[in-house]
């Protein structure tokens, strides 16, 4: 009886250790990083009678435009000496003497897509024009 008592109390005394330590453990896996900032960015894509699209999506603060704006529609763009040129969206190609130029917040951009980076929430509009 008195070994049986000793290893009662020993298990009792593992049970206790064991719950106490399985209720202070901290969660260490993170099914998402809930710290990512973000910003959102409002696209326009217009085209005369070829397309006309609005999206809104919040999308990776830091993140460049060209990144994003392929986050929300089918592109397609060839490399240059200057970066990256847009050549389709959404299934509407600049052909001919027409390009997609990029407006940022309402002005015309002064950079291609791939220098505009989204730190604040963002309108851009793309809209085929002629040379």
């Amino acid at each position: 009886i008195f070994l049986i008592r000793k290893v009662m109390k020993f298990k009792v005394h593992i049970l206790s250790i064991f719950l106490i330590g399985l209720f202070s453990i901290q969660p260490t896996i993170s099914l998402g990083d809930d710290s990512l900032e973000t910003v959102q960015l409002t696209l326009v894509i217009t085209s005369a009678d070829e397309i006309n699209l609005t999206a809104v999506k919040q999308v990776e603060k830091g993140i460049n435009s060209f990144e994003a704006i392929g986050q929300l529609v089918a592109m397609k763009a060839k490399e240059t000496d200057w970066g990256p040129q847009i050549m389709s969206l959404g299934g509407v190609e600049a052909i001919g003497n027409t390009y997609w130029a990029l407006y940022v917040n309402g002005s015309m951009s002064m950079v291609g897509a791939k220098d505009v980076i989204l730190l604040a929430d963002t309108f851009i509009r793309l809209n085929l024009e002629p040379f």
